[in-house]
């Protein structure tokens, strides 16, 4: 289980927890009734994980994250005057368009933090024991939002905190149609190591207030507390991705619901470009006795526009559907099935693999298969500026999330986004990676690197997804050599 980072508002600590109690008053019958609002609910995105212990310490963020489906969960959070107390009202969309203000009981509000009182956590031992139970206050105004479906809108308008500043006038709370947030996303402290069962409900109050059935209202995850690996001093860091995870995005409008496309406009569409490996070395492993070709693969983006490959989990399942999003103009015009998601928790990575973006083979003379890399899955981030003068290049590409873009085991939704002019690049130097030429004999052969293999990315040409670096092996076993010819003139190795 990696650690996420550290928020403020909504983190828990399981060792003197102090968590702001605010009295509700009882809702009244009318208070209760069914209004137009959003469909809310609990969604689980693990049923169970690993969470690592440093010095008796612990941290992990449970994974369980408050859906608003159908519309909207939004308020309005507002002051007339700083001698006026502060109101709270919700903002309903309901379904045949317009807007519903109802005012809600001041008394759900924590300050400037959030709803109070919104939800009780609760973590018991294998033996049954309570080690907390608290209630906690919610902000929807996640950091780190998440889609939860392959309909949901593209962005979030809300804002990405609840204020802390005394001299607030007004704020805006909200969880985007077809998003999620967490009440509670990091759980903090000293525990023996051991299971842990960790339950999460929402408060009847809100309950009532938001029409939700008691099974939606709660969910619980199975948490092993074990000893965090002695790779580093801190917690977290081993098998920590530099490509790390969360969804920040643009505020913005609205957008409609993305249509599903059959046959996307060229104009939508990106180039998958596959250059030749490069960085070829050879290098002998005693652990085995085995030879590897070491080397490096780039697939770059020309065509039209961006790649955009995002994932969707339901069910608490380990894989994730995957879907190819079509831009244009700026805009999202469709989507399509692509593949598959899986999260890969070896050391280095620890995050979510697009499992169909390239294929790394090495080929003899008459480029038949001699062996292939077993590098299947891909974190798809920029990482080289290949070529940013032809039309469309973004110079400066961003990340709709914060740390980066590959998520997290309680990831619910994860996106990999490849902008024009730059590509994505793997070093392949470890066995299994890498080519194993120990029993392969000296000769001339070629590293083949096919980007979309199994064609179901859409692009606007597959005719430049292949490509061939001719290397000369050489030597003897436990000495293998290589040479690389240059390719049309660059890049000369060895």
């Amino acid at each position: 289980m990696s650690f996420t980072h550290w928020r403020q508002r909504g983190a828990l600590a399981v060792a003197g927890l102090a968590v702001t109690a605010i009295a509700v008053p009882g809702l009244s019958a009318a208070s209760a009734a069914k209004v137009p609002g959003p469909t809310l609910k609990l969604e689980i995105a693990q049923r169970s994980f690993k969470a690592f212990s440093f010095r008796g310490r612990v941290g992990f963020d449970p994974g369980m994250w408050l859906a608003a489906l159908g519309s909207p969960l939004e308020f309005d959070v507002q002051r007339a005057a700083y001698t006026k107390p502060v109101t709270l009202t919700q903002v309903i969309h309901p379904p045949y368009g317009g807007e519903v203000r109802r005012p809600l009981p001041p008394g759900l509000l924590d300050h400037w933090a959030g709803l109070s009182r919104f939800a009780t956590l609760t973590m018991k031992n294998s033996a049954g024991k309570v080690v907390i139970s608290r209630d906690v206050s919610f902000c929807p105004n996640s950091f780190d939002p998440a889609r939860v479906n392959p309909a949901s809108p593209p962005t979030t308008p809300y804002p990405m905190q609840c204020g802390f500043n005394p001299f607030t006038v007004s704020q805006v709370w909200g969880v985007q149609k077809g998003w999620a947030a967490e009440p509670v996303p990091f759980i903090g402290g000293k525990l023996p190591l051991g299971v842990y069962h960790v339950t999460e409900t929402i408060n009847p109050q809100y309950t009532r207030l938001f029409n939700i059935p008691a099974s939606d209202a709660t969910g619980t995850v199975k948490v092993t507390v074990v000893k965090q690996p002695r790779c580093c001093p801190q917690p977290g860091c081993c098998g920590r991705s530099a490509r790390q995870p969360s969804h920040r995005v643009r505020q913005g409008q609205r957008p409609p619901a993305v249509p599903t496309l059959k046959n996307p406009p060229a104009a939508a569409l990106p180039d998958l470009v596959a250059l030749p490996a490069w960085q070829i070395t050879v290098r002998h492993q005693k652990h085995g006795n085995i030879d590897l070709l070491a080397f490096s693969a780039s697939v770059w983006i020309g065509g039209n526009s961006q790649l955009d490959v995002e994932g969707f989990r339901s069910n608490a399942s380990p894989i994730m559907k995957a879907y190819q999003y079509f831009w244009q103009n700026g805009h999202v015009i469709g989507r399509a099935r692509a593949g598959t998601m899986g999260f890969d928790s070896k050391k280095g990575h620890n995050h979510w693999h697009f499992e169909q973006f390239a294929r790394y083979t090495l080929l003899n003379a008459h480029k038949s298969l001699v062996v292939r890399s077993h590098k299947v899955g891909f974190c798809i981030a920029p990482v080289d500026p290949i070529n940013l003068l032809i039309p469309h290049a973004v110079w400066n590409p961003g990340f709709t999330g914060f740390f980066g873009q590959c998520g997290s085991p309680s990831a619910m939704w994860v996106t990999e986004k490849l902008p024009i002019g730059w590509d994505d690049t793997y070093q392949q130097a470890i066995a299994g990676q890498a080519f194993d030429i120990t029993h392969v004999p000296n000769g001339t052969y070629y590293i083949e690197v096919t980007a979309n293999p199994e064609k179901i990315l859409y692009e606007t040409t597959t005719s430049n997804d292949v490509s061939f670096r001719k290397v000369i092996l050489g030597g003897t076993p436990g000495h293998r050599t290589v040479k690389v010819p240059a390719w049309h003139g660059i890049d000369p190795e060895h």
